[in-house]
This record gives structure tokens, sequence and C-alpha cells, in this order.
């Protein structure tokens, strides 16, 4: 089998890499090391990473390149992989960063670029910036001056200083598609659906061969994730193997929880309810740290869930786990962990029951396309993202449960105002979180209140996100209505950041 092979240094996108070439049907494997599988491929991917090509500890991958190179065989740095080429080239570079929207401006030939104009908008994220490329010669530069894209001169070997595999560089794919040409791939593109399509029948025939009898515990929250996770492992194994659970946290949105159960029953789910909102808030309160936060609820949570799992004697428990969740939680070796998720770094090494996760190897759009092809009602299907953890990880400082209840319905506002005005099915996900703190005055009388920060974004599979700003009467119409409702609330402002350099949850 002839195929690209993808180094992970650690990037948060190296596996959208992968994604991209399984879209235009080019056969691609993803590694940490550089073994026997990269310098036996066709052609080589070198991602970006968490590592800084000015550290000196880094000798080892830079000869591995250097091997490759030496090899003749195609190779695309991205990122740190090009800032490696650049110096290796006798480049120079400095630390000087750029994040999110970023304009490129063209210079000579490059095949890679074919197909792109002469000033491009692409997505960074970086920290240090090549400012000399050595013998490389220089293809792009960016607006704040870094030398964007390179070539060494009489070689298949290619950099780039910006992120081709997210959908926010606009033409992305197409440097990708050139890169495989040029390598000697032939092309042959495939849609979403027939890309999920196949996976979903890969993995039911994967769950099939895991489980093994008895009850499969599965705890479901109404999102996306859970219920298409919940759905998949009944269509597998049967409806009567599977008991859905949900546990109520008491860190749901407004009336989420009976809307929760009523768009499951639509899908066939009838989940056992558990109130543990009073146990949950009680172990929050006080908390100031996010990471502990995560910690606590998923103790809590494993411990209602192991009671179900041993009054129903089940061997195994469904989560909704997908790729970013393990990405961000710095699953791979070279990968920072940004922030535990719920079903990843929240799970207690006590918890030993053994997990089918038929989510992980997709992202939130292919699981939405997934949840299609399933019949999943759209009332599950067009809701926004929410994390696990729920409004805790939304409560800015420290937790108590005042600012959750003001975070409560401040977010009820927002998202009543979006879908009045016809903008929620319009964003991936409205962000609404407390902060403190910021003087008013109301009545004539100061008031020490708190700040209710929105954040309202665009993407297509959230590992990196535009913000959104809606109209001026719009967010007017916000603002008034979340000061004048909800008490102790002072100030109200819409963050208007990138990912990267921001996360989309605020910790």
């Amino acid at each position: 089998m002839e195929y690209i092979a993808i180094v992970d240094l650690g990037s948060q996108y190296t596996h959208l890499i992968h994604k991209r070439l399984t879209y235009i049907g080019v056969e691609s494997i993803l590694t940490s090391e550089f073994d026997e599988r990269v310098y036996n491929a066709k052609a080589v991917i070198v991602s970006g990473s968490p590592l800084s090509a000015l550290r000196d500890d880094i000798k080892e991958i830079e000869e591995n390149i250097n091997k490759i190179v030496s090899f003749g065989k195609p190779l695309l740095g991205i990122c740190f992989g090009h800032q490696l080429i650049s110096l290796m080239s006798g480049g120079k570079m400095v630390n000087k960063a750029e994040y999110g929207r970023t304009k490129i401006y063209l210079k000579g030939t490059n095949e890679i670029l074919k197909g792109l104009d002469d000033i491009e908008e692409v997505w960074m994220s970086h920290g240090d910036c090549v400012i000399d490329p050595g013998e490389a010669e220089v293809n792009a530069i960016s607006e704040r001056g870094c030398i964007s894209a390179i070539r060494l001169p009489n070689k298949i070997v290619y950099g780039v200083q910006f992120h081709p595999e997210v959908s926010h560089t606009r033409k992305g794919s197409q440097i990708l598609m050139n890169f495989a040409k040029i390598s000697g791939f032939l092309i042959n593109e495939i849609s979403m659906k027939e890309r999920v399509s196949n996976y979903y029948a890969e993995e039911l025939n994967s769950i099939r061969t895991v489980y093994k009898g008895g009850k499969v515990v599965s705890a479901v929250s109404g999102g996306i994730d859970s219920t298409v996770a919940t759905y998949m492992v009944m269509k597998a194994i049967g409806y009567n193997n599977v008991i859905p659970v949900l546990i109520d946290h008491g860190l749901f949105r407004e009336n989420e929880v009976d809307e929760s159960i009523k768009n499951l029953k639509k899908a066939g789910i009838n989940p056992i309810y558990i109130n543990a909102s009073e146990d949950f808030i009680a172990r929050l309160e006080g908390i100031e740290s996010c990471e502990e936060r995560r910690k606590i609820i998923g103790e809590l949570f494993a411990e209602k869930l192991n009671k179900i799992i041993m009054d129903e004697k089940a061997s195994y428990l469904i989560q909704g786990t997908t790729y970013p969740d393990l990405i961000e939680s710095g699953k791979t070796k070279h990968s920072q962990k940004i922030k535990s998720h719920h079903n990843v770094g929240g799970i207690p090494k006590w918890f030993n029951v053994q997990l089918i996760e038929p989510l992980k190897g997709l992202y939130k759009d292919e699981i939405r396309e997934l949840g299609n092809i399933l019949g999943i009602p759209k009332e599950i299907l067009s809701r926004h993202p929410f994390p696990g953890p729920g409004l805790a990880v939304r409560v800015i400082g420290k937790f108590t449960s005042e600012k959750l209840n003001l975070l409560r319905k401040a977010d009820k506002i927002v998202s009543d105002e979006l879908k009045s005005k016809g903008i929620y099915n319009e964003l991936w996900q409205s962000v609404v979180s407390i902060s403190e703190s910021w003087v008013g005055v109301k009545g004539d009388e100061r008031e020490e209140g708190y700040i209710i920060n929105i954040r309202l974004i665009t993407s297509n599979d959230g590992m990196t996100a535009d913000y959104y700003l809606p109209r001026n009467d719009v967010v007017d119409e916000i603002s008034r209505r979340i000061t004048n409702e909800v008490k102790k609330i002072t100030a109200v402002s819409f963050i208007t950041s990138t990912k990267p350099p921001a996360t989309i949850e605020p910790c």
C-alpha cells in the first residue's frame, strides 16, 4: 500500500491532516515516531508542535528530517516542520507570534501553492517566526513579515508556516491535494456522507467484536455526542442490552433536562433519571480551579455511574468521546494538555469498567452527519455543543451557587434572543460565562456586580473558530435585557478572539 506518513509532533491539528487526505482519497498513517513506517512511506508530512525550533532538545527530530530529505522523499513541513526546514537550510528565526486569521502574499513559483491567489487568507498558530530562509526559496510572506511558505531548490521539500489542514485556511485542502499529486498519488475525492457511512459500518463491527455479552450503561445528556454514541451501540448489540442514564448534576441550562429527556425519547432512548444536583453543587462550592472542578465532577459522575453498573451487573460504559477531546486532553506523545475533558481526563483511575467509545475517530461535523444518517431528531442535531461539566466551566473565579443561578438566567436570555433573531442556527456555539467584578450604578446607587461574557463563534469542527458579532441592535437588546432582568449583573461583554489563541470554553 502506498501512503503518506504524517509525523505527529504534538500539534492540536495533526489529525486534521489525516482527515483532509481521507476526503481526497489518499491513504495516510499517523505516527508520533520516526519509525520504519515513515521511511517506507511514499511521502512525509511533519506537523506543527508545542515545541520551539529554537530549543536545544530537538536534534533527534532534525536528524530524522535530514534523513528523509537525503532519501529524496517528498516532504511537507507544517508550522514547526516549516521552521525546522528553514533552520536546516541555514535560516534564522525570532520569537514573534501569529494567531488566527492572517493574510499571506505569494511570490515566485511553488507547486503546492498552485491554484491560490496572490493574496490568501490562512490560519496561523505559532510563537516563532522565520525571518531568513537560508538556502530555501521564499514563496509567501505574511502581513506581519514572517516567511510563510518555502521550497528547497532542486528538492520536493516544502514548508508552510500556516495550517492548511484547518477549515479556516480557505484553500488548505487545495494545498494538501497539490502535495499529494506532486508525490504521485491519484486524487479520488469522497463526500462526508460516504466517509461517515464507511466509518459507521466499520465501527459497528468493532463494537460487536469488543462486546462479549451483558448490560452496557450509557451516560446521556441529550447532546449530540452521547445521543449518537448510545444509538450506535444500541444498533450494534440490541436496544435491550443498553441502559441509558441521565444524571442531573445541576449544571445544565434552564429547562434543559426536561427538553433533553423529551428529545431522547424521540430518538428511541428512554433514560433512567437521577437527580444528583445537590451532591455536585455542594462539592463544587468555593472551588476556583476549573481543572479541579472537572476532576470533582468526573469523580462524582463515576461514583453515580458505578452504583448503576454494580446494580445492573453491567460490564461496559458508553462514552461520546470525540477526537478533539483526546487531542485537547494531551493524549498524544508530543501534545500538551489544554484542558481535561470529562470523558478523557476527568475519569478517575479506580473506575476501570471497559469503555466503548464509538465516536473517538470523528469530529463534531462528522458526528452531525452520522446523526443525520441514523435519523436522530433535528432538535438534538441542531443543538450547540455543551461541555460535559456544564455551566461549572463557565463560572470564572470562585464557583458559587449564586453565580451559577445568575449565569443560567443570562444564558437563557442569550439563547432566546439568538433564536428569535434567526441567528442561533448560523452559529457553531454560543458560550455565556460569568466573571467578576464590575462597578455599576442602578437606581442612583453603587452596585458591585458580575460581568456576563458572551462568545459567539462559527466553526466546522471546533478545532479552529472565528468569532461572530451580531448587528448592533441585537447586541444592544441582549445587553439591556441581561442588565435589566438579571440582578447583580452590571456589565455585558462580547468576546472577539479567534481559536487560537483563545479556546472555545473560558476555562
